[in-house]
């Protein structure tokens, strides 16, 4: 299965462009499984305090890049990075975003090699909330053999994978949640491809709650003034209720 990946990846070129800020539990996850897809991956550091990039540094043809935001959350400048910093790639197809956002199928580099082929600038996202009592803790098994489970969440149909060749501009919103995008040319191919984005934060309450802690300590008067990042500020309460109400959920993975 490795080798057949590494084939296919030989085949189309994809370049993952990540934000990290104090990951050091979850940048192993992240980094195990697009390192299996993409040819190029950069992180780019919100200075961190842990031992995220140390680990980062540990994997082949991974970039780090630096965001200085002035040690504070403010997710003008994560909003502005988003949309600039995949700019100049040749690859056939970028993915921006987050490290607990994993782009999945399970043909994945079989159907992107048909869309590099149709010409598709920007597959269909289809977004879904993953869920676990318990954070996984073993790095030797890929996460989406370990946390299966999760719930549909329109809010994470954003458009992480696009075409840079083809996309002038990619014009996300905050968090990235909608996207307007401009275009190189006008007879742009229909993305008439799915993909799933698989959503990874709700792994363990307590996991959570210290996750959480450091945002809202680090949130910027202009965050909290647009209201970004508001469920931070809930505290524990919208992590409860984001548990309390995982008893529907679903085997997303197949």
């Amino acid at each position: 299965m490795i080798l057949e990946a590494n084939n296919m990846r030989d085949s189309i070129n994809i370049e993952l462009y990540v934000l990290c800020f104090n990951e050091q539990k979850m940048i192993r996850h992240t980094l195990n499984y697009y390192a299996q897809i993409c040819s190029k991956i950069v992180v780019i550091d919100n200075q961190s305090t842990d031992n995220s990039i140390e680990l980062a540094r540990s994997y082949e043809n991974v970039e780090i890049r630096y965001l200085d935001s002035g040690n504070e959350f403010i997710e003008d400048k994560l909003q502005e990075t988003r949309n600039n910093c995949w700019k100049g790639s040749t690859a056939d197809y970028v993915i921006v975003c987050d490290m607990d956002e994993f782009l999945y199928d399970k043909n994945l580099m079989e159907k992107l090699l048909m869309a590099k082929h149709k010409g598709i600038a920007i597959p269909i996202i289809i977004g879904y909330n993953m869920m676990s009592d318990h954070f996984p803790s073993n790095y030797d098994t890929l996460i989406t053999q370990q946390v299966m489970h999760g719930k549909r969440s329109n809010w994470f149909d954003k458009s992480i994978i696009f075409d840079p060749k083809k996309v002038k501009e990619i014009n996300f919103s905050p968090g990235s949640h909608q996207s307007y995008p401009e275009f190189y040319e006008d007879n742009i191919t229909d993305n008439l491809l799915e993909l799933k984005l698989l959503h990874y934060k709700y792994l363990g309450r307590e996991y959570l709650y210290k996750k959480h802690e450091g945002y809202v300590k680090r949130m910027s008067d202009i965050s909290r003034a647009k209201k970004h990042g508001y469920e931070y500020l809930d505290g524990e309460k919208h992590i409860d209720n984001m548990f309390d109400s995982s008893t529907y959920l679903h085997k997303i993975i197949e």
